[in-house]
């Protein structure tokens, strides 16, 4: 075996270990038992027993309170985590999304001398040659990088965002064991499937090994630069290409008042109002005009330079929407306009994975009506945009409706800057600010030049499926000729079952053997031959022991399961 793979099955032993033990002992024992992972299960009942002062406190949490805290103590790998679930309520029920949203993002920024370390061998120079100006103090710290300050030879003031030393290999364990646990917790626990957790983990681990690439977000950025350079209300910072590196990112620096500052905003002479409009405007430029948009856009991303203009931070999180899923959002809208429930069952299983065995869509159809009744009729200026994406999501979570995530990417975005806009204006209408946004669109939609590519890619469907036809079924029938045609079948909810015949087996073998020395050792005991002992056959005693001893150890197991 490869001594690399040894090393990280050794880490990831260990680290699977410490995992185990903080949910066990933030009281998901009960979950953890389910997994079949025994002896890690052993390891985490000797902590809980020695924490029985922690376990007493822990009472007063609920249970969304208690995985909060349990992903913090796990580090910054199950807090992006925690960060990831809190924007897919229609994954996670509403109280645990609520309690994510809390999840705090709190490290000690790393020393200077491992700054130093990175800097000079991502990029092969010295750090003093690149920056004559580098301020050893970081300016902001996360849990992947941190920002400091820096000048280059030319004068420009530029931020250097640096990657924390060694959190891709921590960041990878994680995910490797993340992962099995899911696959265990599918396996297992039925109620949880409902949650696909082999997915949510798959989908995290795409998002995260994005961010740690720094120059995937330099690209993000120089892409978002050249959407909005004839844009004078947005400012997107440029990158050092020659200063940038997988865990290094140079870029220019943002002086600005942060957007959710509003007193700060006005004392720079700056109007709240306009700084609303153009953060709304940014927002839908980028889903309804470019198709990707900024995927965090929070208060503490968006600052304002003088003349009201706004400039984003932090690319390394964006979402993407194809003109065919621009068009099905807009379907989406002019369903609930328009009071046409079939079109927006349509339209919902286009944009979102339904389940059709789970879903009772006679009662689905019901509670949309019921949801386009509720806004029915109310002033546009009156509709809150949260509100009504909420409402909506606890309907098709009710029914089991996933949605994709950059979906669920796009509504976070739309929420965020429609609350960011009512803080900075009361009377921020969202929906009207966004009306020609969506007319241009749907202009767009039934423009000669849109109908004939959707007419083409359709001809070029069809061409490949007339292409495919023959040569799959000739497939088929050579396969039925030579009796290989195979047909697979799969028997839901009795694997369970399987597993407690097995352990019904087992201990029923293991009664019958003790039994059979107890027997046994009887026998001998009545031929009073052999080696003695006080004047019973040596023998005989050893029989009984050995039952006895089997006996005690079968019944400890037998209590410690719960199942007498």
């Amino acid at each position: 075996m490869d001594i690399l793979q040894i090393d990280r099955t050794y880490r990831n032993i260990k680290r699977y270990r410490q995992i185990i033990g903080v949910f066990i002992s933030y009281g998901f024992g009960g979950i953890i038992e389910q997994l079949n992972i025994d002896y890690y299960l052993a390891l985490g009942k000797s902590i809980v027993t020695l924490n029985k002062g922690g376990r007493k406190k822990l009472i007063r949490y609920t249970k969304a309170q208690r995985l909060r805290m349990a992903l913090e103590e796990l580090g910054p790998t199950f807090v992006k985590l925690g960060q990831l679930l809190s924007t897919r309520p229609d994954l996670i029920p509403p109280s645990i999304v609520n309690e994510l949203k809390h999840l705090q993002d709190q490290v000690s920024p790393f020393p200077y001398a491992d700054v130093v370390q990175v800097i000079e061998s991502s990029l092969a120079r010295p750090l003093a040659e690149m920056f004559p100006e580098f301020n050893r103090e970081p300016v902001a710290a996360a849990s992947m990088s941190q920002v400091h300050q820096a000048r280059l030879a030319t004068g420009e003031l530029v931020a250097v965002k640096i990657q924390r030393p060694g959190i891709t290999q921590t960041i990878e364990t994680d995910i490797d064991i993340m992962m099995s646990l899911a696959y265990l917790i599918a396996k297992h626990i039925p109620e949880l499937q409902l949650y696909d957790p082999v997915g949510i983990v798959k989908e995290f681990a795409k998002t995260i090994r994005k961010e740690l690439d720094f120059q995937v977000e330099g690209r993000h950025l120089d892409r978002f630069g050249q959407n909005f350079a004839d844009d004078p209300t947005v400012s997107i910072t440029s990158v050092h290409w020659p200063f940038t590196a997988r865990e290094v990112l140079t870029m220019g620096w943002i002086e600005g008042v942060k957007i959710s500052e509003r007193q700060a905003l006005i004392d720079a002479g700056l109007d709240p109002k306009i700084v609303a409009r153009n953060g709304a405007t940014l927002v839908l430029r980028q889903v309804l005009e470019f198709g990707i948009f900024h995927g965090d856009p929070h208060p503490g991303n968006l600052f304002v330079l003088p003349g009201n203009v706004i400039a984003p931070l932090d690319f390394g999180i964006v979402g993407h929407l194809d003109e065919e899923q621009n068009h099905l959002v807009l379907d989406l809208l002019m369903a609930v306009i328009n009071r046409d429930i079939r079109r927006l069952t349509n339209v919902l299983s286009a944009v979102g994975v339904i389940d059709e065995d789970r879903i009772n869509m006679r009662e689905l159809r019901a509670d949309l009506y019921d949801f386009v009744d509720r806004y029915y009729n109310i002033p546009l200026q009156q509709i809150e945009v949260g509100s009504l994406i909420r409402d909506f999501i606890a309907i098709t979570s009710h029914h089991h409706i996933r949605f994709l995530p950059d979906m669920m990417l796009l509504l976070k975005a739309l929420m965020t800057i429609e609350s960011v806009g009512r803080s900075l204006d009361p009377d921020f209408d969202m929906i009207s600010h966004a009306t020609p946004f969506v007319k241009q669109l749907l202009t767009r939609k039934m423009s000669p030049e849109y109908l004939a590519k959707v007419v083409w890619r359709r001809v070029q469907e069809f061409q490949s499926l007339v292409e495919m036809l023959p040569r799959e079924t000739q497939e088929i029938i050579k396969k039925l000729s030579k009796g290989k045609l195979k047909i697979e079948f799969e028997h839901v909810g009795l694997d369970p079952l399987g597993k407690n015949l097995d352990r019904i087996t087992n201990r029923l073998s293991f009664s019958l053997i003790i039994s059979a020395t107890i027997v046994a050792s009887s026998l001998i005991m009545q031929t009073n031959t052999g080696f003695m002992f006080m004047g019973y056959p040596v023998l005989g005693i050893i029989g009984y022991l050995v039952a006895g001893g089997l006996g005690f150890w079968l019944a400890i197991a037998i209590l410690r399961s719960g199942r007498i």
